[in-house]
């Protein structure tokens, strides 16, 4: 079957996956994460800038990285506690600029080169902190909505170009799950309260509300479904943000 076919034929696995987002405190050395963020370098293809989002992403093979460092399976492997596919999706990332809200799972495009994606369907992700700016905080949300298809940026005010993105732009939202894989559907928006999302438009975020948000720190690692929406935000007390940061974006699949 085709990945698409996966997604209808084995949706309730997918949704019986579901989980709330945490933050796994010191799961990587100061060596490890010093040896990942010389990954980027050492097995970088290319790279691919986007003055847009001011996101510098460099051309690595997620799968070529585990080989490189075999003691990545030995950390997820404590803490996914079940098995999962030897292939991933993933990039490394360079960037001064607040995200948008997106999903990051497999594009169209990679559905149809890499030959495994007919055997899989989405599972986790995670997000591994590199390198922040010293004495700067940077947070991420994560909210109750889940897309279950391809890599989506959700932007109904239309203030991004598919020109510039791999990722579908899509201007009418598609059905979007809670944790329970029941849909939600709500006009209303996030609670301000704390946090702030001055790079997204009011209307981008209806329909969206916050489940949790998550610190930014090296040697930790944010784990969460890879079908699950999430964005760059602030705090309400410190909404000026001026910072440069670095980690690995993650895809972890399973087979079927």
């Amino acid at each position: 079957m085709t990945y698409n076919e996966n997604l209808k034929t084995h949706h309730s696995k997918i949704t019986n996956n579901f989980s709330l987002a945490k933050n796994v405190k010191n799961a990587f050395t100061q060596d490890q994460v010093s040896e990942l963020f010389q990954q980027q370098f050492i097995l970088a293809e290319g790279a691919k800038w986007t003055p847009t989002s001011r996101n510098i992403q460099t051309s690595v093979d997620i799968d070529t990285l585990f080989s490189n460092c075999p003691w990545l399976d030995d950390i997820f492997g404590d803490i996914l506690v079940d098995d999962y596919s030897k292939y991933h999706s993933g990039n490394f990332y360079i960037t001064t600029q607040l995200h948008d809200a997106h999903v990051d799972l497999l594009t169209h495009e990679e559905t149809e080169r890499f030959h495994w994606a007919k055997n899989i369907i989405p599972w986790k992700s995670c997000v591994i902190p590199l390198i922040i700016t010293d004495g700067a905080d940077a947070h991420t949300a994560f909210f109750n909505e889940r897309h279950i298809g391809t890599s989506v940026t959700f932007d109904r005010v239309e203030i991004s170009s598919q020109d510039n993105s791999n990722y579908d732009i899509v201007r009418e939202y598609p059905p979007l799950y809670n944790i329970d894989g029941v849909v939600m559907l709500t006009e209303e928006w996030p609670d301000k309260d704390g946090f702030l999302f001055p790079q997204i438009p009011r209307g981008n975020l209806q329909g969206l509300s916050v489940e949790s948000v998550l610190e930014f720190n090296p040697g930790d690692v944010m784990i969460f479904d890879a079908c699950q929406i999430h964005a760059s935000c602030v705090k309400r007390s410190k909404p000026n943000y001026k910072w440069l940061k670095s980690g690995i974006n993650i895809q972890f699949y399973k087979e079927v």
